[in-house]
């Protein structure tokens, strides 16, 4: 027998398990919705791997939707504060300096442990007994036509039929949902590896986050809690196996050097992980019946820290959407799910530009390159205008003004 539902969101990762969380009020008023995820959903063995031992840096603007998801109170006391920002190239003058204070608030952004917003974020969505969850449970064939979608899903040893008015597939970069259904995702590999790890300088960090680029790539430190930094260090495959192969003591001191010794003398490195760097891109985000969101719509560059931000956003646009239209009108109109993805693109665009041009901008090398960088970087921060976009864009504010005021 077919189960049938409003609402139909494949992934339970990040994104997925925010916009069922966004969608809770509706959930409450009858609003019929499917979170269908590959991995079992707790909060004691979480092994989704959107939950796995990385960080993610969330903007002013996601810990204020986490705030009105009910769910920040509880991360709150185990993130990191970002109250001032540098930017900056390795051997070459010019920087911009970013402050909390400036733009009147406490922070500007947060570090959160992927696994503790996992926890969270899962308990919440247990919490919620009007949210049908399968899990573990994989989609074994999507169809789509002008009634909704029709998914098969394997479960244990059993088959499920779902019905859904609307699909949102939120099943990452690699999304088996749009390879069957045809959606087109471009990728652009960076040839590059991010390269993480967790580590301490004798100093304190004092809430400072840094992005530098290296003459071997762009390099984050993001604060966190026990006055550690979270790496994030994209350089080429190779470097990233030979710096992966590396002691602690060697690649420490290969760090050091890549830094200088203004943050202190690093004391402590953490395990070390890498993985591939693409920009993926679906070629459409809607169609009748279906909207692709997060990763699978659009995977970024980690060096502006944006990928997740962009994707909440997303995430709460488009609860704004169904919680209009429902239960008035069809969730899956394709003039209405247009609408949508019109009233998210110019942030998309900016946010993903800014993560593309970025990596690629500061991937030229020579001494006119490296001038012209550092003269740029020096105008924007002594330029009020300027610095204050650059201030808006990177707290996630882009077309938020309703969410905060300067």
């Amino acid at each position: 027998m077919k189960q049938e539902f409003d609402v139909a969101v494949v992934g339970g990762g990040m994104t997925g398990a925010s916009l069922a969380l966004l969608l809770k009020p509706a959930i409450e008023q009858g609003l019929k919705v499917a979170l269908i995820e590959g991995h079992a959903i707790s909060t004691q063995d979480i092994t989704q791997p959107s939950f796995d031992d990385r960080c993610t840096a969330l903007s002013f603007g996601t810990q204020q939707i986490f705030e009105k998801m009910g769910v920040w109170s509880n991360m709150s006391g185990q993130a990191c504060a970002i109250e001032h920002i540098q930017v900056s190239q390795q051997r070459q003058f010019g920087r911009i300096r970013l402050h909390a204070q400036d733009s009147h608030v406490e922070a500007m952004g947060y570090v959160l442990e992927n696994r503790i917003m996992g926890q969270q974020l899962l308990g919440s969505i247990l919490n919620v007994p009007a949210l049908r969850v399968f899990a573990p449970a994989q989609v074994t064939t999507y169809q789509v036509d002008e009634k909704g979608a029709k998914l098969q899903l394997s479960q244990a040893d059993e088959t499920i039929e779902l019905q859904a008015k609307l699909l949102v597939l939120a099943d990452g970069a690699n999304s088996e949902g749009c390879r069957q259904l045809g959606i087109v995702q471009t990728r652009h590999d960076y040839e590059q590896d991010a390269l993480v790890c967790n580590l301490s300088f004798d100093k304190p960090h004092q809430n400072w986050a840094y992005e530098r680029f290296t003459t071997k790539g762009p390099m984050a430190l993001l604060p966190m809690t026990g006055n550690r930094f979270a790496l994030v260090w994209c350089v080429s495959r190779e470097q990233s196996q030979q710096y992966s192969n590396m002691d602690d003591a060697t690649f420490a001191q290969t760090l050091q050097s890549a830094l200088g010794h203004n943050l202190g003398r690093i004391n402590r490195v953490g395990k070390r992980a890498s993985y591939p760097l693409s920009l993926v891109v679906a070629k459409e985000q809607v169609r009748s019946n279906v909207v692709v969101l997060g990763n699978a719509a659009h995977a970024l560059h980690p060096v502006a820290g944006q990928g997740f931000n962009l994707a909440l956003r997303d995430a709460q646009a488009l609860a704004n959407y169904i919680n209009v239209h429902w239960p008035k009108a069809s969730l899956g109109n394709l003039a209405g799910l247009l609408d949508y993805v019109a009233g998210q693109s110019n942030d998309q665009k900016n946010t993903i530009g800014l993560s593309h041009v970025l990596p690629t901008t500061f991937a030229h090398t020579g001494l006119t390159w490296s001038l012209v960088r550092a003269l740029g970087m020096t105008a924007m921060d002594v330029t009020p205008v300027a610095k204050k976009l650059f201030t808006r864009q990177a707290m996630g504010l882009v077309g938020s003004a309703d969410v905060w005021q300067p």
